[in-house]
């Protein structure tokens, strides 16, 4: 998927990515469970000052997370 440099600019839009523990860049973490990794994803957001009210898109296993 393709997403505008300029549409994103316009639109405010901030997207952000991470990989799971153990997964691509990121160490293991044999104590990870989904619900410690969607609190990650809450810390991340309140870190970056995403505000009260942002979207979240799982792809694959992501989903079980995002669900979460």
């Amino acid at each position: 998927m393709h997403i505008s440099p300029e549409v994103v600019e316009e639109l405010g839009i901030y997207l952000v990515s991470f990989d799971r523990a153990g997964y691509g860049e990121s160490d293991p973490n044999p104590k990870q469970t989904l619900q410690s990794t969607a609190l990650d994803i809450e810390e991340l957001a309140d870190q970056l000052g995403l505000g009260s009210k942002f979207y979240v898109i799982g792809f694959s296993m992501g989903g079980q997370v995002i669900w979460t």
